[in-house]
């Protein structure tokens, strides 16, 4: 059975003006969870999650997501977090160290972004697909960078209708439904299971239930994963969503 995911779901980029801080979450966002900031040794334990910011002039926007290392100088995050950004992405790991980052893959259906970081050694993330009832672990970057790690569930593994980042048409993905706390900035963080790998990545919360959300499974992941090992040209990242 197909779900509709219809108007449950909201993004999880924080998003504020771009010539100051991010203090103010988008109108479309449900009412943000309490973070649960942990100790900095636990970002140390994940050196490939790293905070993104992305600036978007036209628009006068300023974003903050979460991103992982997949590959060897490859982050994957979420499309709505770079949409309509036009400078490099600012990327910083666990250690502090920011580097700059392009997009190299824009996929605005799927939601799915790569980009490009030069310097950037953490040891890439695997995915492996997951099944129903499993237990996880999902780890980023909440408002203001503020480091975040909690356990979650998957309720249920399904194909899904909802709309692209845009709004402009209805697409089809393979979805994890989980039960956790998402919150603004959590978009892009990935799942990771006992084995330490991807399950999926995070994408959008449910409004109607604040301990539920949504990501993109490992199959879902897949084609854009493999397409952005090897980009290296700077894509457009079309409007602000």
């Amino acid at each position: 059975m197909i779900t509709k995911l219809g108007v449950v779901l909201a993004v999880l980029a924080t998003t504020g003006c771009a010539q100051g801080a991010a203090d103010s979450a988008d109108t479309r966002l449900a009412t943000p969870q309490a973070s649960i900031p942990v100790a900095a040794s636990g970002a140390a334990q994940w050196p490939n999650v790293v905070h993104l910011v992305a600036q978007a002039d036209a628009c006068h926007k300023r974003s903050e997501g979460t991103g992982f290392a997949y590959a060897p100088e490859r982050v994957m995050t979420t499309a709505h977090t770079v949409a309509g950004s036009t400078a490099p992405i600012t990327v910083t790991g666990s250690d502090g160290r920011r580097r700059e980052g392009t997009v190299v893959v824009f996929d605005p259906d799927r939601d799915v972004a790569v980009l490009r970081v030069p310097g950037l050694s953490a040891r890439p993330l695997e995915f492996a697909p997951a099944d129903d009832g499993e237990e996880f672990t999902f780890a980023g970057y909440g408002k203001g960078g503020h480091f975040t790690e909690r356990p979650g569930k998957i309720d249920r593994v399904t194909p899904a209708v909802s709309y692209d980042i845009y709004n402009e048409h209805e697409v089809e993905r393979e979805v994890l439904v989980i039960l956790a706390k998402v919150e603004p900035g959590l978009a892009g963080a990935p799942m990771l299971g006992s084995a330490g790998t991807v399950a999926g990545m995070v994408f959008a919360a449910d409004t109607e239930n604040p301990i539920s959300g949504y990501a993109l499974s490992a199959k879902e992941l897949g084609r854009p994963a493999k397409k952005g090992r090897t980009a290296t040209e700077t894509v457009s990242t079309r409007d602000c969503d």
